[in-house]
This record gives C-alpha cells, structure tokens and sequence, in this order.
C-alpha cells in the first residue's frame, strides 16, 4: 500500500446480486468514498418473457447516475483494463462480481482490491458459502473482508465479523444477516485499512475448504440421505433455486419448509411415503431409519402453499422410484 491519501476515497465498485447493493449504497451515500464507476455482469434473460434484465447492482448504479461498465471478460477484453485504469480509483471493491480478475486489474487501485466474501475463511471459499454453511448445518458463519490475490478467496484478511444460523433461517435469513452486518463492515475496513490501522493476517491454507456453484441437480432431494442432511438442503436452496422431487407423474414438487421427526414405524425405507393426509402430513423415509416432514411445498405454476392445502383435494402422493 502506499502512503496514506486523503479521503474521500476513489471507489470503483464490483458486484451483480442483491447482497451487493447495500454495500454499493452504503459507499455512495458517506462523505469518505467516492465511487467513480461500477462494473457489473452482463444483462441477462429474466423471467418468462427471456427480456434482458440489468443486475441488481447495475439498476442502482443506472439510477443514481454512476458510469457502468458490463465486460464478459477482462483477459479477452483489455481494453477494459485501460478504461478501467482510467478511473484511478484508490480501491477496488469487490462484492459478489462474478468474474475472476486477472493480476493487471488487481494492480490498478492505489491503495487494494478488497472483497467481502460472505464466510469466515478459510472455510467456504467459492462461490455459494452462504448455501454450504446451511449444508453442513453450522450454528454460526460470518464474513470476511480481504485484500484480493490471484488464487480463488486466498488473500490476506482485513476484518471478520459473525452471524448465528437459527433453527428456522434458510438461504434468505442469512443472507440478510451476512448482508446487515457485512455492509458496515466493509466500510470501516476500508477506511481503517487506508489509515494505515489493520495489519492483514494470511490465512491458514491447510484449512480451507471449497463450495461449487448452485445448480438445479444440487438442489434435488436424495431420500438417501438423512433426514437431517435432507432437511439442510431444503434451507438452504429456499427460495431459490428450491429443493425438488419427482412424483411418478414426473411433476416437480419443490420444497421449502421440513422437519426431522420420530417415526415409530420399524424398517423405515429410504423414499417410502410413510403419511400422506391432513392430519399427520407428508412424512417420508429417509436414509439410515430417519423420517422427515414436509411443512412447506409448491406445485409447478402455484404458489407456496402449506402441508395441509397441498393435500386439500388431493390426498395422494407417489414419490417416483
């Protein structure tokens, strides 16, 4: 880092999803950054017309007159670098981008790239930790902010802070825990940081561990496995992309809401519809004897509905071999 400069702070701000923008909103609205642009992924198809739609954080930059820059890719696009160079920003700020930078654009701000990575690394590098913290069923998980290196979530750490993983948050409780208190986070990092206050503290390599990308194949229900690991996938794909199964029709029932329960049955199979009515809901076998309920389901086209209006008028279910 070089010496120490002046606030207001040149930002040029990375990210593309919802957990982005109040970490772009935060650094907008304060006296101390000066955010000179935001790059963002490209518009995507959205919804069933397919009509391209801007990111979250590329709506919010639009809206309050911030310059925009989508690449697909800084390696076959350099001249993205040399636009980017431009900006002379003092940091880099990198929150859910979704694009690998090479080691020319780390190079350009005059004092670091910095990322929030919604883990307490080394654990859950990559790119989905809220959804393996939920997973791997933790009580607990954080954020990091580092200074971004060429490996994958490697770099030094600046800060950490934690969030508890209640019984009943999926997906979207604890992004919005990791989002609430990363966003203030980051701020202050990056002006301690600047004031020459944090000593960066490598991380324990030996120890990390590594997420994939959330598909619509992760997100389908083994009743192989066990109730509790069951019902930890359907956390942590709800909402989205929703955890699934087949019926023997080969319609889509996806779910949201489940608990481990007792089940007094002996020789439970995996995948045996062990309840399918109103009174005693939608149990079924899974792995090693274990039960589990289903409390919260959807229907392809419908909207979330409860185990007791799933079933009205219907009080049949066949799970598909």
């Amino acid at each position: 880092m070089e010496k120490q400069r002046e606030k207001p702070y040149k930002i040029v701000f990375m990210g593309s999803p919802d957990f982005s923008v109040p970490c772009l909103k935060l650094l907008f609205e304060s006296k101390d950054f000066d955010v000179k642009a935001v790059y963002s992924m490209p518009d995507k198809p959205k919804g069933r017309g397919k009509a391209l739609a801007p990111t979250p954080v590329k709506t919010f930059a639009l809206e309050h007159n911030i310059p925009v820059r989508t690449p697909l890719s800084f390696k076959k696009e350099p001249e993205e670098i040399e636009i980017l160079r431009s900006f002379s920003p003092d940091y880099l700020v990198v929150v859910a981008y979704g694009l690998i930078l090479p080691q020319s654009v780390l190079d350009i701000p005059k004092i670091a790239a910095v990322n929030l990575h919604a883990s307490l690394l080394p654990n859950f590098r990559g790119s989905s930790p809220m959804q393996y913290a939920i997973l791997n069923g933790l009580k607990e998980t954080g954020n990091t902010v580092m200074l971004m290196s060429k490996g994958m979530d490697e770099g030094d750490m600046l800060a950490t802070n934690k969030i508890s993983i209640e019984e009943e948050d999926d997906l979207e409780a604890v992004h919005d825990k990791l989002c609430t208190s990363g966003t203030p986070l980051l701020a202050k990092t990056l002006i301690e940081y600047a004031e020459g206050k944090i000593t960066p503290v490598p991380q324990d390599h030996s120890k990390a561990t590594y997420t994939t990308k959330i598909t619509t194949d992760t997100a389908k229900i083994d009743w192989n496995k066990t109730a509790k690991e069951i019902r930890n996938l359907i956390y942590a794909m709800s909402p989205f992309p929703g955890a699934w199964f087949e019926c023997d029709n080969n319609t889509r029932i996806k779910v949201f809401r489940a608990k481990v329960v007792n089940c007094d049955k002996k020789d439970i199979r995996a995948g045996e519809l062990i309840s399918c009515c109103p009174k005693t809901g939608i149990v079924i076998g899974c792995g090693n004897s274990t039960a589990i309920r289903l409390t919260e389901l959807q229907r392809p086209g419908k909207n979330r509905i409860n185990e007791q209006c799933f079933l009205c008028g219907c009080n049949s279910l066949k799970l598909k071999e």
